[in-house]
């Protein structure tokens, strides 16, 4: 039979049926009866009218059959009809957004008890038996949907771990849509933060490089922006808990293209500390770290324009936070000092509070670096500022107020910029305070730190407590060391600043000492007479 085209004749309909069918875009149904026709269930979108055709129906009636049937097949192809936009497409992450919603598969175990740690390596077969762990992916499903803390582990998953699952179920795009990969990731972090120990590293190290090769990839091509983020973070994780990685050269490139396409502010902020630890615990040279300073200092100089993120205020905050935690790690960035100076201060006038903030923390940074560098050289850094009219523009931004801004924020900025001062005038490092007090008997202070009238400045009010020990944060490079270090393990840092050797090295400087108890903590922590507090 024939499709008959409206307003053509016959002979024209005819030869563009043909021409459409060797073409590939129309093909035409055979024609049933009505009853063994089954096309109304097939195709849900058909009108009724036209559902079943009878064996002598006339030739409107057929002709509206057929392009009922055609309508109904192109719009199954179509699908949903929605578009996907240009970055999207561009990246990648359009990829895996039609992945069927539902359960994820009941043998697909995150953490498995019961088999060794050198089972559970990348390269061991695991079995899929639902029911040889007590801990099974529907069960975390359960747990997150109903509101509770997020995903449960045991207490030794940290030693006992179902890598290869992780692995799987990961690159399993085909069965596992978005929702079921944000579990696997959320339950693979939590094991990391909470659950760390010295065995981790048993089923962890041989992964790594496999895992922080898919972390990248999900990260530029996540169905979700909670995905994408996911990923970075359990990259920022991997990378710094797992020593001599060598991912830098792969991970510069997708992170800088994710800086570029991503349009997520928080991708983009995790992004900038994934592209930090690359480089300094992926396998960066001193050459490289240098040249991400320079690119974090042009997104602060152009506002985040130059990847696209135009007055992004969270994407330049986090560039400055970024910066000073690799410059923290460069023994000599003097060349580079000038240009990265004039960005931090033109940011001084920002009217975001956490960017102002940032970028004194940055500026101290510099100072304190050059002062290093005097005593190590002779020959401090060429900055082409006096650090005096540096202190009276802080002290001006210290006293001016902006309503717009919440009481505690405009309270954090003032204590954040007077720190800097301090820093500038003394040659301190962060939050050091000049507040006099008389010291009890039992708590020792150096003759050299008291005033003629025995009196003692209170000092470094900063201190990093984990646990039972403390350190004290006494230099600017220590304080933006610790920053992102909590930022990436948040409350758990204490489970690894001892075992984990990326933390360990990272903040080898920190004098760590055991908090005494009770009362004669407090005893020691309070000074008994404050006379002047700046």
């Amino acid at each position: 039979m024939e499709f008959v085209m409206h307003n053509s004749s016959p002979e024209t309909a005819t030869k563009a049926h043909s021409i459409n069918l060797r073409r590939g875009r129309l093909r035409t149904p055979s024609i049933r009866s009505a009853e063994h026709d089954d096309t109304a269930s097939a195709w849900p979108g058909l009108d009724a009218r036209c559902a079943t055709v009878p064996r002598h129906s006339t030739a409107q009636h057929r002709s509206c059959y057929l392009a009922m049937m055609n309508h109904a097949r192109v719009k199954a192809l179509k699908g949903n009809g929605k578009t996907v936009s240009k970055k999207a497409q561009k990246s990648g992450r359009a990829s895996g957004t039609m992945t069927p919603q539902g359960s994820s598969p009941m043998a697909s175990l995150l953490t498995s008890p019961s088999h060794s740690a050198a089972q559970s390596r990348v390269t061991s077969d695991v079995s899929d038996n639902g029911d040889d762990g007590d801990f099974e992916l529907d069960d975390m499903m359960s747990s997150i949907h109903s509101g509770g803390s997020g995903v449960e582990t045991p207490e030794d998953a940290g030693s006992i771990f179902d890598v290869e699952a992780l692995i799987d179920g990961l690159q399993d795009r085909k069965h596992n849509n978005s929702d079921i990969r944000e579990q696997y990731l959320e339950g693979y972090m939590k094991v990391i933060r909470a659950r760390y120990n010295s065995e981790t590293h048993q089923w962890l190290d041989d992964a790594a490089a496999t895992l922080a090769e898919i972390f990248l990839k999900n990260s530029n091509r996540g169905a979700t922006a909670r995905e994408r983020l996911l990923n970075l973070q359990a990259y920022c994780l991997t990378v710094g808990t797992v020593e001599d990685m060598d991912i830098f050269e792969a991970g510069n490139k997708v992170l800088k293209q994710i800086l570029a396409d991503e349009d997520d502010d928080e991708c983009r902020v995790f992004a900038i500390y994934a592209l930090c630890m690359t480089v300094l615990y992926g396998g960066g040279l001193e050459e490289a770290a240098l040249e991400v300073m320079e690119f974090l200092v042009e997104i602060v100089q152009t506002d985040g324009e130059s990847i696209e993120a135009h007055d992004n205020a969270a994407v330049v905050a986090a560039a400055l936070q970024g910066w000073a935690f690799v410059a923290s790690h460069v023994s000599d960035y003097s060349d580079y000092a000038d240009a990265a100076m004039d960005a931090f201060v033109d940011q001084l006038d920002s009217t975001d509070t956490e960017i102002q903030s940032n970028a004194g923390h940055c500026i101290a940074l510099i100072y304190e670096s050059s002062r290093n560098h005097e005593e190590e050289t002779g020959e401090p850094f060429q900055l082409p500022y006096d650090p005096q009219r540096l202190i009276g523009r802080l002290n001006q931004l210290v006293k001016m107020s902006a309503k717009s801004v919440s009481k505690k924020r405009r309270r954090d900025l003032r204590e954040s910029l007077v720190s800097v001062v301090t820093s500038l005038e003394r040659g301190v490092g962060p939050y050091y305070s000049t507040a006099l007090y008389i010291p009890e008997k039992d708590n020792y202070v150096s003759p050299s730190l008291r005033t003629d009238d025995g009196r003692a400045e209170y000092g470094y009010r900063c201190k990093l407590r984990l646990g039972n020990h403390m350190a004290r944060i006494d230099t600017w490079s220590l304080y933006s060391r610790v920053n992102l270090m909590k930022i990436i393990f948040r409350g758990s840092l204490q489970n690894h600043v001892f075992v984990n050797p990326v933390v360990t090295e990272c903040l080898e400087d920190a004098d760590w000492g055991e908090l005494h108890t009770g009362e004669e903590r407090d005893k020691k922590s309070k000074p008994s007479v404050k006379i002047r507090k700046r």
